[in-house]
């Protein structure tokens, strides 16, 4: 040996070399495993490193830090023939004969210790001769393996820190304790956890690294048994109307009639002195019908509403104008409203207020009155607007690209939504939304499959500890929420087709899997088995022509379920595009609202193909006729009353308005602040006595909304106006009392009014009557 004792216990790393001979050592080490290799020191030829200075060995037994761990020599071999057959196939012999031998300075081991060592260090320089003037390449690193492999050391083991090491003595204690009574409650803990059962000889790393957490065992996982019991939790109804109702309720119409007529009230509605646009309050039943040839418009579609009651046309439809006018159902879908907007207070927070009700009602009902099985589809659905909405969302992978969207819970099997809940831009967190959604179907076994826009492993623990096993694609590259930073590496590169690679940590696998690109996916419920599946596959012939064959793949068994469970949501949005009612509107509300009542008939359409025992089915046209001849012929007795009433939003004064009075300026049009002008008396029309004997709500009439009043002063021609520039565009005075929807940047810097250039800046200020000419 040369060098001094001090320069024995320095590390230095050498530079790359290209012989094996280049190198001295007794073996070297990789994790927690010694890995005999045959590099005396005394037998090895003295180097000189590139300065031509002699090279010294110091005798130190290191661990490579950047190798992963391997609990066997064979593993091993397994393990590099698929990374030396690369082109790091020199720099990693480099670095694992660069670790430095170990001297046995230690004077107290025993003699047996000193003699086992002698002898593997014989049976080591044999081998280093045999190859010690070979040049490396791939085809000679397998027989170097297999010789390692025969000159391995009974007692290579003891090499070990005894510190991560189960002893015999400790397994032969848990194999005593087998036949106790707590033995099973300990193996169930265990597997609940991921952590299986421990065997004699296993050893215990501790993790240095993120991916040292991640090991190759293919053990099943522990899964929970289903406990739950799905199905209906009320009778079964008898009739396909009965299995609507149990949804679409008599509180429900009840609930929407009152809101119509108190924003009706609100609006100044009953004061009109127009006798075709004068307001009547509405009833049940009048609410009923207006649903009804509202669902009929989604099997009939025609451009524009008024359509419907045009007689004399090819597209004339008389059963519109037999139960309402089209002025009539024009009126409800304009006052049409579930929420008391008097009840919103100023600060807020909450976007979804408008529909918060009648979502909770809604969602309710679907959760309490069926129980689903066990495997679940979570995924996002998509209700199209194109408005001014502040969480207005675009995904280009949705058939409607640019709309609200929901998150929206489903059974896999019959597509049956089971919670839902509205994305408003802000608030709750991915991890959040999932948790709540999943809240009632914790610890009895579900199965839940998700996409790679949930699925993380933070994710998946979360919900293993809540008895929620998971399955689903993942996206690798996501930090923390993605996976180990090998299969990173493995997912990037290149992988040979119908090869699978997995990791695993406690009850977590990531598996990887080639076909025509590379699949990711984490599970909680699966290992990394494979079956084998038959597919077709474009073959080109040698005559530039293509033809398909059928071809035999291994698939994991994940994989295979992922794909059989992963439609709850796209069946929802498939059935729902045949007879779509919802229309076009200014009001994102009353479309919303129109969308959970799809929702609602979906369920009910589920649940009547699940239960009904009826040698032929409805269609979901034919079910779609019984809702709406419900609707239309209305009779409140054959639709039971349920103690399900809805509570109504009470008004929320403002002291402040109210202490103020009138000499608080009021806001103009588009929000504009202008000087404030008296106010007109309100004038009272003879039918307000008519009115208040028809279904008014109480209290309707406090807080009505004052008529906005233009300044009589814009006539004035002695007052200077002048046209300035504003920042944000507003809705134009003149185009909306006209009845036209147009923004301008515009305003009057006197009046304070947005008006266009031309020609409403003019008319505002020579006519009386700007808007007489409206057609």
């Amino acid at each position: 040996m040369c060098g001094n004792d001090a320069s024995r216990q320095k590390l230095k790393i050498l530079p790359k070399f290209r012989f094996l001979s280049d190198f001295g050592g007794t073996g070297f080490k990789i994790g927690a495993n010694v890995f005999p290799f045959s590099l005396m020191a005394h037998v090895a030829p003295r180097q000189r490193d590139p300065r031509g200075r002699p090279m010294c060995y110091p005798p130190t037994l290191v661990t490579a830090p950047s190798f992963p761990r391997v609990p066997n020599v064979s593993t091993f071999r397994l393990y590099s023939s698929a990374i030396f057959l690369t082109a790091a196939l020199k720099t990693l012999c480099v670095y694992s004969l660069c670790v430095y031998s170990k001297m046995d300075s230690d004077q107290e081991q025993s003699h047996s210790r000193k003699k086992s060592v002698k002898l593997r260090r014989e049976k080591l320089g044999s081998v280093h001769q045999k190859y010690s003037r070979v040049r490396l390449a791939p085809s000679k690193f397998q027989a170097i393996c297999d010789d390692l492999s025969d000159t391995e050391s009974a007692d290579s083991d003891s090499d070990l820190d005894s510190e991560f090491i189960e002893t015999e003595t400790a397994d032969d204690d848990e194999t005593e304790s087998e036949g106790s009574e707590d033995y099973d409650v300990y193996i169930a803990i265990r597997a609940r956890r991921g952590m299986g059962t421990r065997t004699a000889g296993t050893t215990r790393t501790p993790p240095t690294s993120s991916d040292e957490a991640w090991s190759t065992d293919n053990t099943p996982p522990f899964v929970d048994s289903y406990i739950g019991v799905p199905g209906l939790t009320c009778p079964v109804p008898s009739t396909p109307l009965g299995f609507v109702q149990l949804f679409l309720t008599q509180s429900l119409l009840k609930y929407m009639v009152y809101e119509t007529n108190l924003y009706a009230t609100q609006s100044n509605a009953p004061t009109l002195t127009n006798t075709s646009n004068r307001w009547e309050p509405v009833s049940v039943k009048d609410m009923a019908r207006f649903l009804g040839l509202t669902i009929l418009m989604g099997i009939l579609r025609l451009p524009r509403i008024r359509m419907y009651w045009q007689t004399g046309k090819f597209w004339h439809v008389p059963c519109f104008n037999t139960f309402m006018t089209s002025k009539r159902y024009e009126l409800i879908s304009k006052y049409f409203h579930i929420y008391n907007s008097n009840a919103i207070a100023k600060d807020n927070p909450d976007r979804l207020i408008k529909v918060r009700t009648v979502m909770q009602y809604l969602t309710q009902k679907f959760k309490t009155l069926y129980i689903p099985q066990k495997n679940m589809r979570l995924d996002e659905g998509t209700m199209a607007w194109r408005g001014r909405l502040a969480f207005k969302t675009y995904n280009p992978n949705k058939p409607d690209k640019y709309g609200i969207k929901l998150y929206m819970l489903a059974e896999s099997q019959t597509g049956y939504i089971y919670d839902f809940e509205v994305y408003a831009g802000s608030g709750k967190t991915t991890i959040e939304t999932v948790m709540g959604l999943i809240e009632p179907l914790k610890n009895k076994g579900y199965h839940l499959y998700m996409d790679n826009y949930y699925n993380s492993v933070r994710l998946s623990e979360l919900l293993l500890e809540q008895g929620v096993y998971t399955c689903g694609t993942i996206r690798l590259q996501r930090g923390q929420r993605g996976g180990p930073k090998s299969l990173q590496v493995q997912a990037k590169g290149k992988m040979p087709v119908d090869k699978t690679v997995f990791r695993r940590k406690d009850n977590t696998f990531i598996i990887l899997w080639k076909d025509k690109r590379v699949v990711s996916l984490i599970t909680t419920c699966h290992n990394a088995d494979t079956q084998q599946v038959e597919r077709r596959k474009r073959v080109r012939k040698p005559d530039g022509t293509f033809s398909l064959q059928q071809v035999t793949v291994n698939k994991p068994n994940a994989i295979c379920d992922y794909n059989t469970h992963m439609k709850g949501v796209d069946h929802f949005d498939q059935m729902v595009k045949y007879y779509q009612f919802t229309r076009k509107s200014y009001k994102w509300t009353k479309k919303m609202t129109f969308y959970f009542l799809q929702m609602a008939i979906h369920n009910a359409f589920v649940l009547y193909n699940y239960y009904t025992t009826d040698t032929k089915k409805l269609t979901l046209l034919h079910f779609h006729e019984v809702v709406i001849s419900s609707l239309l012929y209305f009779q409140p007795k054959n639709w039971p009353l349920q103690n399900d009433n809805i509570t109504h939003a009470a008004d929320v004064h403002d002291n402040e308005s109210t202490s103020t009075g009138h000499n608080v300026a009021t806001p103009g049009p588009s929000g504009v602040r202008r000087p404030p002008f008296p106010s007109p008396p309100v004038a009272h029309s003879s039918s307000d006595s008519e009115d208040k004997s028809q279904n008014i709500p109480s209290g309707a009439s406090a807080r009505k909304k004052t008529r906005i009043m233009d300044n009589p002063e814009r006539l004035n021609r002695n007052l200077c106006h002048s046209l300035v520039k504003i920042q944000k565009r507003l809705r134009c005075r003149v185009c909306k009392m006209s009845s036209k929807r147009r923004d301008t940047r515009y305003k009057c810097k006197s009046c304070n009014v947005p008006l266009c250039a031309a020609p409403c800046y003019s008319k505002y200020h020579r006519k009386k009557q700007f808007w007489a000419d409206k057609q």
